[in-house]
């Protein structure tokens, strides 16, 4: 399984505007190296992992020109469909404005102030309580938008009558499933690391969500854990270090713009460096990774691989960071625990029906002065929740609401949710529901009509 690790990209409003942006020929170099290193290596990307500062400032025109440079040019070059793009926020990510304000600026003096033994139970009571929750996540509701299109957004649980969490309820952190080469899961956990944030954030006062210190062993499961702060960003650090270095073998940072793959005996540590640092750095060296996961099994034993691709700028194109022993793959290797494929489904399993195949659309075409290769496109992806979601997003808010109306996907209580989440909400109940396939002929019927 191919992954694609990109962070601190800091798309800045001032510059994306106009046609002397200073990253601009970065990005075509990136591009170009991507294409290039997909045939090398003979594969396309499975998913693409942001971890975190896809904005500067959190400001909304930086998040829709991110999803057009996404869906336009990284995703084709990858050969990846654009709802297998899995996101996290980092600082960068947070709006400055709303993080101005003096709710949010008492928040994140009361729990700096807190002790850091007593942070993660602090922290629950903060991410249970609807009023205190929004104040944390109101800073980041542009990046809740963009991550939305992903089904990454992140918020406080909803809590039942009876204080439980409920169904439809939002996490503070987003988790996917995907399958490996032996039908085992690899789960992806994306943690956030900015619930404070503002422009004096230093070492050792960032907090991570209590839930990244909680991953459970589950058999048939590999985890990928990422959080945009490495620990020694974070004050409630020592639990999440010492639960993740226990049960997950792959974790994945950013921040720190530095390329460094970390060899531990029971798990790797990969830095994604910056695609798009500071010009005015000391080291100025723009990088991203490819990583391969795969199993196999011998003699009986079950073992994870995983090859590592550490890509670092130089001049005009990207070049290979070799290992120690000037190797331009890194390669580990670590044992897993014994696991078999089931065989029978079991009981109460039901087979689901085959989804429809969508209308294949048009190869997006290369922008005036960008690279001319045709790029080789995913295959046409049958209808799942994310490739409803993301054709959702493409419809006016007022056209989603009539939708979610028209198809009964409303319920009470939807009045407390914000835009984004009533229309994640909505495609997931359609999804539980069986009704997938109708949402997304109705979506394609607004949308070739031109939403009206």
């Amino acid at each position: 399984m191919l992954l694609l690790h990109i962070s601190d990209i800091h798309f800045r409003f001032n510059e994306i505007i106009g046609p002397d942006d200073p990253n601009r020929g970065l990005r075509n170099d990136l591009i170009h190296d991507v294409r290039g290193m997909r045939d090398k290596i003979a594969g396309n990307v499975e998913m693409i992992l942001l971890s975190g500062d896809i904005a500067f400032a959190g400001h909304e025109k930086e998040y829709e020109f991110a999803y057009e440079w996404l869906e336009k040019e990284l995703c084709p070059a990858a050969a990846c469909a654009i709802e297998n793009v899995f996101v996290i926020p980092g600082n960068h990510d947070v709006d400055v404005k709303a993080e101005a304000g003096p709710a949010s600026m008492h928040a994140r003096a009361s729990l700096r102030a807190t002790a850091a033994d007593k942070l993660d139970a602090e922290l629950r009571k903060w991410l249970r309580d609807p009023g205190s929750a929004n104040v944390i996540f109101k800073p980041i509701e542009n990046y809740n938008r963009f991550a939305a299109r992903f089904q990454c957004s992140i918020g406080p649980y909803t809590l039942t009558k009876d204080g439980t969490i409920a169904k439809d309820s939002a996490h503070p952190f987003t988790t996917r499933d995907l399958k490996l080469n032996d039908g085992s899961v690899l789960r992806l956990w994306g943690f956030n690391s900015v619930i404070v944030s503002d422009l004096s954030d230093k070492k050792d006062e960032m907090l991570v969500d209590p839930a990244a210190a909680q991953i459970e062993r589950e058999d048939g499961v590999t985890h990928l854990v990422m959080c945009h702060h490495p620990f020694n960003w974070l004050r409630n650090g020592k639990p999440f270090e010492d639960r993740i270095d226990a049960v997950a073998k792959i974790h994945l940072f950013g921040h720190e713009h530095t390329l460094r793959v970390d060899e531990g005996k029971h798990f790797v540590r990969i830095r994604a460096g910056a695609m798009q640092p500071a010009r005015d750095e000391r080291s100025w060296k723009p990088g991203y990774n490819w990583i391969d996961v795969s199993v196999a099994e011998a003699e009986q034993k079950r073992s994870l691989t995983v090859k590592i691709w550490v890509r670092m700028h130089e001049t005009d194109r990207f070049l290979a960071v070799p290992d120690r022993n000037d190797n331009d793959i890194w390669h580990e290797q670590f044992d897993l625990p014994s696991w078999e494929l089931p065989t029978a489904m079991p009981p109460g399993s039901v087979v689901a029906k085959p989804a429809k195949t969508p209308a294949a659309v048009p190869e997006p075409q290369p922008a005036a002065g960008r690279i001319e290769e045709v790029p080789m496109t995913p295959p046409v992806p049958s209808v799942t929740l994310r490739t409803v979601t993301v054709k959702f997003f493409k419809l006016k808010e007022h056209e989603q609401r009539r939708l979610i109306a028209k198809m009964k996907l409303d319920r009470d209580g939807d009045r407390d949710l914000k835009d984004y989440e009533l229309a994640t909400t909505a495609v997931r109940r359609a999804s539980d529901g069986g009704m997938l396939d109708v949402l997304d002929s109705a979506i394609e019927a607004l949308l070739s009509q031109g939403g009206r």
